[in-house]
């Protein structure tokens, strides 16, 4: 396993590795999955397909360790973390507006302006103006903006908590 999460290298056709390194992600101790996350990162676009496949299939807790590989594969994973975000339920969706927003892309402001407007959950919606915050768009910030005004104190206080932790 040591040898599989320093080894970083992965060629386009080599999902073993992949495959390996997302096994010790999921099942090691907190340390070592951390090192498969960053080695995960590391590789790419090679791991964001199986990464986006277990963001959907795994449980709430590991849901987010899985975000954390996608946000260090950085860029690559902007277009299948926007796709989950447009369909998937609130408790998969939120780790992956998490992850857009540590990537900090700003394709994901649209889709995620459309998440604040349209998400009936309090805590997406916070997460999604977190996020939004945190990618500092215009057109992003005066949508929070106008859900702040829109929502109540409590609203404003769980999306401000959101963008102080991320």
């Amino acid at each position: 396993m040591q040898k599989t999460i320093e080894r970083r290298e992965v060629k386009e056709g080599d999902t073993a590795q992949v495959q390996e390194l997302m096994h010790v992600m999921l099942n090691a101790d907190t340390y070592t999955s951390l090192r498969a996350v960053s080695a995960l990162g590391a590789i790419g676009a090679p791991a964001v397909g199986p990464l986006v496949q277990a963001l959907l299939s795994v449980d709430s807790d590991t849901r987010w360790t899985v975000a954390m590989a996608l946000a260090r594969a950085g860029a690559e994973a902007v277009e299948p973390l926007v796709g989950v975000v447009l369909v998937a339920d609130d408790d998969i969706k939120n780790p992956a507006i998490w992850a857009l927003a540590e990537i900090g892309d700003p394709r994901a402001v649209d889709p995620l302006v459309g998440t604040l407007r349209t998400s009936q959950s309090e805590c997406c919606r916070a997460l999604t103006a977190a996020a939004l915050l945190k990618l500092s768009d215009p057109a992003g910030v005066a949508e929070v903006k106008k859900a702040f005004e829109q929502s109540d104190e409590k609203f404003a206080g769980f999306a401000m908590e959101a963008f102080e932790g991320t």
